[in-house]
């Protein structure tokens, strides 16, 4: 009796240390014991999938040496689904990707260089002479290249521009010669070339490319016209350079309001239909340039004309004083932007 009751507190001790032991650990050793414990059944559970399907793969194999082989090799893909588990899906291809298009989506330092304009003159054209020898026409075309793409000046065009931008025709009475300027210019420089044309023959003339500086740069350059207030002003870099008394045209032919470009030069040229001349002449927009007060068929400043500056009474050019046109004619190079308003 006395053997028994000793089992029972020895069995009753024994359950009360256990159950004390069990109350001391931390619920977070718990945790762990019971995820570890879930985690190696999980991997069981892999492991006999796998193992079961290896053994349908190969009916004729021990079913010992499957477990081996199965949980030698699972057990590093387990591994490595619980390491990728806790990352970012695809962060690996979208970084490759995003490289990828870096390099192909945008244009290299290279591409984006400004360069200078290269330009070529050829004769498509001529010399033809019509039925009754009363006119000889060539007809020339330019090629350039540059970036940005430059902009092509003509001294002449009889077709008024009917055969394309980089194609003009130049008209020659019997025994005439002309010498055709051709001009390509851009922020980064100017190329210029020109075409000797005379009655029977032509010859190309090979021009140069010059790299602009900073004062011939029309990128630094704006002319402003007020009609309002009948002045012109020269800005260079957004500072006033000059400011000129201008007359713009009468209202019944009006200066044309909008933004523009200086184009071609011409020194002098007589103007038969008003029946008086010009120096300095820089156009901005076809017919449409600036140039002096009009002198007569003697060469005389007519003076009526310059008092009438500060006053709109042209035909639609810009006059301005001679002297200020010959500043602007020698000063400001072409392509720069003209702003009338």
């Amino acid at each position: 009796m006395q053997k028994t009751i000793k089992k029972l507190i020895a069995v009753f001790t024994i359950i009360t240390f256990a159950a004390l032991l069990t109350g001391c650990l931390s619920p977070e050793l718990n945790n762990k014991i019971t995820s570890s414990k879930t985690n190696e059944s999980a991997a069981t559970a892999v492991l006999d999938n796998k193992s079961e399907a290896s053994a349908s793969e190969n009916p004729g194999s021990s079913g010992n040496s499957e477990n081996k082989d199965s949980s030698s090799t699972d057990l590093s893909d387990i591994t490595v689904e619980t390491e990728t588990e806790g990352t970012s899906p695809d962060t690996s291809p979208i970084e490759e990707d995003v490289s990828s298009d870096s390099t192909s989506g945008f244009k290299s330092e290279q591409d984006s260089v400004n360069t200078v304009p290269l330009l070529t003159l050829a004769i498509v054209e001529g010399p033809i002479i019509i039925e009754d020898s009363s006119l000889c026409y060539y007809r020339v075309k330019a090629e350039v290249k540059g970036s940005p793409t430059p902009k092509l000046f003509f001294s002449k065009d009889d077709s008024n521009s009917a055969w394309g931008s980089n194609i003009v025709q130049v008209n020659l009475s019997p025994g005439e010669s002309y010498e055709l300027v051709v001009k390509a210019s851009n922020s980064s420089g100017q190329a210029n070339a020109s075409a000797i044309l005379n009655w029977q023959t032509g010859t190309i003339q090979t021009g140069q490319t010059n790299i602009v500086s900073e004062e011939a740069n029309p990128g630094n350059y704006l002319i402003e016209v007020s009609l309002s207030e009948q002045k012109v002003r020269v800005f260079y870099k957004n500072t006033l350079l000059k400011e000129m008394i201008c007359s713009t045209g009468a209202p019944s032919t009006p200066t044309p309001k909008g933004t523009f470009k200086t184009s071609d030069k011409i020194k002098y040229a007589w103007l038969a239909q008003y029946d008086v001349g010009a120096y300095y002449f820089v156009r901005f927009y076809g017919s449409y340039l600036f140039h002096s007060t009009p002198f007569d068929k003697q060469g005389n400043l007519i003076e009526k004309e310059q008092d009438n500056l500060g006053i709109p009474v042209s035909h639609g050019c810009v006059r301005i004083d001679l002297n200020e046109a010959k500043w602007l004619y020698e000063t400001v190079p072409s392509g720069v932007t003209v702003k009338i308003f």
